[in-house]
């Protein structure tokens, strides 16, 4: 992966283009509930702009984890294009203890300390950005029963069918007699 690493000491205002795949376990996950799938295929182009570093790209790959409701596993493709601004960090910039206002441009900029830019670790944060909150193994997935756990894809269950909380109940009531004076 070192050889993902941009010089900032030569890059010119032309700017320079990578692109890449990153093999499952070469980016490290650990940690999330996820596994690279296969090759995380992704380019960018690198430039500078005043006095920040610009980053525009796209990415592409695929990552495995537990179905949301039946917990088995579940592919999902990973896509996403990005531009981003990174600034030199100084060193004496902010400290800690002060309070500070930013401004929208300081809101959109990313900083960094020393002269190179670790493309495997924007790759990294752009790959846990573009997942989504839930995968499903498929859209009609039935999930667990929650009364004894039976994959309800797979088998069915004699378990009695799920009743509503009794709190439940008088919303019902309240939903019925609204229907009722609006129809």
């Amino acid at each position: 992966m070192s050889e993902y690493v941009v010089d900032l000491k030569d890059l010119t205002q032309d700017g320079i283009s990578l692109s890449g795949n990153f093999v499952p376990g070469e980016i490290d996950f650990t940690g999330n509930d996820f596994r690279q799938s296969g090759p995380l295929v992704w380019s960018a182009h690198v430039v500078r702009v005043g006095q920040e570093i610009r980053i525009t790209g796209q990415l592409d790959g695929a990552v495995e984890w537990s179905c949301s409701r039946c917990l088995e596993p579940a592919q999902c493709g990973v896509s996403r294009s990005f531009d981003l601004f990174f600034r030199q960090q100084e060193e004496k910039m902010f400290d800690e203890d002060d309070e500070i206002e930013l401004s929208e441009e300081d809101m959109r900029t990313s900083f960094f300390a020393g002269t190179q830019l670790a493309i495997g670790d924007i790759i990294r944060e752009q790959v846990l950005l573009a997942l989504p909150m839930k995968v499903l193994c498929r859209v009609d997935c039935k999930g667990l029963c929650p009364v004894c756990g039976t994959n309800l894809n797979i088998n069915s269950c004699s378990c009695p069918a799920e009743r509503f909380s009794p709190h439940m109940d008088q919303l019902l009531d309240i939903k019925r007699k609204l229907e009722e004076r609006s129809s």
